[in-house]
């Protein structure tokens, strides 16, 4: 064996023990909120206004079916 094999830890014999309560390897950074807010913010703008715009779609095509495709309001 060379020098290099023996330093090279085998994960499975060198489990660290942990206990739930103490041990988070996870890190959250004040970018990291502020840019989840921002995307969580933007996609619920996008959101309303793709629902607004359905809306207004459902009214057009509502009004097109009522008037025959005539672009007059008073054709019937």
């Amino acid at each position: 064996m060379s020098t290099n094999e023996n330093n090279i830890p085998f994960l499975g014999d060198q489990t660290p023990l942990v206990s739930p309560g103490n041990y988070s390897p996870v890190t959250v950074t004040v970018k990291d909120t502020l840019g989840a807010i921002f995307l969580g913010i933007l996609s619920a703008i996008l959101l309303v206004g793709w629902m607004r715009t359905g809306a207004r779609y459902r009214a057009l095509i509502t009004q097109l079916e009522v008037t025959n495709g005539s672009r007059s309001l008073n054709a019937r």
